[in-house]
Order: C-alpha cells, then sequence, then structure tokens
C-alpha cells in the first residue's frame, strides 16, 4: 500500500503537469509546509468516498478522477491565499484538464466536498460553500448581477441545477435535477423546478 505524503506529494504532481500542456517552471513540488496543510484538509474530503481510511492511498486516490480534480482545487485554493495567485491558477487549470470540472480557486469550499461524476460542473469564483457538500455533473454555481451564492452545510445538488446569483441555500437543502434557483431556499428543503418551487 503506497501512502500519499508531504514527502511524496510534489512528485504525484509533477508528473501530472508533465503529461499536460502547462507550464509549470515556476513550481515547487518539493513545499512540504503546504502539501502537509492541504493533505490535512483534502482527507475530508478522501474521506467522503473511502470512509474507512485515515490516510491517503495513491491507489484509492488515482482510481477516483473526482478526487484528483478536489485535491488540485484545494492546491488552488492555498496558493491563492498565499497571494501566488499565477501558481494557483496553474493547479486550477490541471484540476480541470483532468477531472472535467471546473472550481475556480476564490471559491471558498469547507470540509468533506464530494462530487459524484461531476463532468460540466462549474463552481464560480467567490462562491461560498459549508461542508459537506455533495454535487453531480453539469451543476453550475454562478454569477447574477455580479453576486455568486452561498450555500451551508450538509446540502445536496443534483445533475443539470443551476444556482445563480446573490442566494443562500440553507443547511440540509436539497436542489433537485435540472432545477434553476435564484431564490434563497430555507434549511431542510427541496426546490425544484423551473423556476424553483421550495418544498418542505
Amino acid at each position: 500500500m503506497s501512502l500519499i505524503t508531504e514527502d511524496n506529494l510534489g512528485s504525484l504532481f509533477k508528473f501530472l503537469f508533465s503529461k499536460s500542456i502547462i507550464k509549470h517552471d515556476d513550481i515547487n513540488f518539493d513545499d512540504k509546509v503546504a502539501f502537509k496543510t492541504i493533505l490535512e484538509l483534502f482527507n475530508y474530503d478522501y474521506k467522503r468516498y473511502f470512509n474507512e481510511s485515515n490516510l491517503v492511498e495513491e491507489e484509492k486516490l488515482t482510481s477516483r478522477i473526482e478526487l484528483i480534480g478536489i485535491l488540485l482545487y484545494r492546491v488552488a485554493r492555498y496558493y491563492y491565499l498565499a497571494n501566488s495567485e499565477s501558481v494557483a491558477g496553474k493547479y486550477s487549470n490541471l484540476g480541470r484538464l483532468i477531472s472535467g470540472f471546473e472550481i475556480y480557486f476564490s471559491a471558498d469550499i469547507g470540509k468533506g466536498l464530494k462530487i459524484n461524476h461531476g463532468l460540466g460542473t462549474v463552481i464560480g469564483a467567490r462562491c461560498k460553500i459549508g461542508d459537506n457538500l455533495l454535487i453531480h455533473q453539469n451543476v453550475t454555481l454562478g454569477d447574477k448581477n455580479n453576486m455568486r451564492p452561498t450555500i451551508m452545510n450538509n446540502v445536496i445538488i443534483y445533475s443539470g441545477a443551476k444556482i445563480l446569483g446573490g442566494i443562500n441555500i440553507g443547511n440540509n437543502a436539497i436542489i433537485g435535477a435540472n432545477a434553476v434557483c435564484m431564490e434563497n431556499v430555507p434549511d431542510n428543503s427541496i426546490a425544484v423546478g423551473v423556476p424553483v418551487r421550495i418544498l418542505k
């Protein structure tokens, strides 16, 4: 069993960049302080997929492309907060190329993110998301009138949903497939339809 640690995570990233078109001359693949911090947070995401594992196993990590995309978002977010936006952008673009979904590095996402399939999903700039989001494919969290949504804890968003503008999706809410949501959704509610209807 091969474990991912701060000592070898850089080697994985170097390999992934080497198979892409993204220039990476300015990236430090030996940034063990950063990688240790990132892995501590990413472990919560990893456990949404492999609940029995307390450590990140390379074979399991690379078996789920969604997890690679989430990990690369975590790295991009770390470097964005460290004022290294150029490096953040490169990790973000690598995540998009590999996973087929886009998570912008200025999106603020809590722990325990899980993405099922994810193809075509976009989490836009400056979205705010709590813990334990479960999101599916072809979902958009995006802009309306230059404002972005806030998603609280333990939310599920099904495939094709669009959540737009400066609205709040409450704790434990469910957004149904293909819903177009441009209004607040209370805690413990279900939002369905175009435009959405709120079901308690």
